[in-house]
């Protein structure tokens, strides 16, 4: 009988002891993630915060603790909730997204707080998601005012000196106009133009004419030969070059290119030396546009 009792004793014990030994079912935090701004919030606007927890892999989330949609908590409302769950070797990964619309307004910045959430698993283990504190700015002053005490007296704003930019402008235009004109009637060949019909010119656009050959070279001699004749007046030699330039000072700076070009003309129409009739011909035409250039005086 004695042993029936003892027996008995353990088998009542035994259960109890067991169920004292058996660890809690546990819940790990893995990640609490909250908006990034915490202020200048505003009616409409939409936070959202997420908690991700790792649990054993035989527990179960317990759909009959989540809060419902659409739930509002000082001016704060549940818009939607997010639940992921995944496993993760011997876990079981649930992460919770949660998405909160504002509706609350206020005349000045004031202070409001996404609510604490918690999470229940079916073994009993439980996790909270702490509450979170954002300002809520200010929809409309404290206190109307008549507009009119607030409206800046206007000014007659200051008028513009548009005088100096029309003089300006004025300038400018006569000045492009002036060298036009200056480039018009330096390198021009049109004889209809005033002054610009010398003997030069006549002799230039004439050059431009001529092939590049042996009598063209002699032409080229002559015609240059022919205009200098008629600016000095008389047959001109090269010894009439110092005379020329005295009696004409705008032909100075090409007293050498005169003496060069006579000992050139000479040797074209009297030697019979072989020149090269394009290479003469090209320099004609630059040292009778140089005699252009100091009869327009340009």
């Amino acid at each position: 009988m004695k042993q029936i009792f003892l027996w008995w004793l353990m088998a009542a014990v035994c259960p109890s002891l067991a169920l004292a030994e058996t660890p809690a079912a546990k819940v790990q935090v893995l990640s609490v993630q909250n908006p990034a701004s915490y202020a200048g919030i505003q009616i409409g606007d939409v936070l959202q915060r997420s908690i991700e927890v790792s649990v054993a892999a035989n527990d179960q989330l317990n759909d009959n603790y989540l809060p419902l949609k659409g739930l509002q908590r000082n001016g704060v409302e549940l818009r939607q909730l997010q639940v992921d769950s995944r496993k993760q070797g011997n876990q079981q990964v649930y992460k919770l997204v949660y998405d909160y619309q504002v509706f609350a307004s206020s005349g000045k910045p004031v202070q409001l707080q996404l609510p604490a959430e918690q999470v229940t698993f079916k073994s009993g283990a439980k996790v909270e998601l702490p509450s979170w504190r954002f300002w809520l700015m200010a929809q409309l002053p404290d206190q109307l005012q008549k507009a009119k005490q607030s409206v800046v007296a206007q000014h007659r704003p200051a008028l513009l000196d548009t005088k100096t930019p029309q003089r300006g402008l004025v300038i400018s235009l006569l000045l492009v106009v002036i060298g036009g004109l200056v480039l018009l009637y330096r390198n021009s060949d049109w004889t209809l133009l005033p002054m610009v019909n010398g003997h030069f010119a006549r002799a230039y656009r004439k050059l431009k004419k001529l092939p590049a050959n042996a009598e063209g070279q002699k032409q080229a001699a002559l015609i240059v030969q022919d205009a200098l004749n008629q600016r000095f007046g008389q047959q001109m030699l090269a010894s009439h070059v110092p005379q020329f330039v005295a009696q004409q000072p705008g032909f100075k700076p090409l007293e050498q290119a005169l003496h060069a070009f006579f000992a050139e003309s000479n040797a074209v129409l009297y030697s019979g030396q072989a020149i090269d009739a394009a290479g003469y011909l090209k320099q004609c035409k630059t040292f009778t546009r140089q005699l252009r250039d100091c009869e327009r005086g340009v």
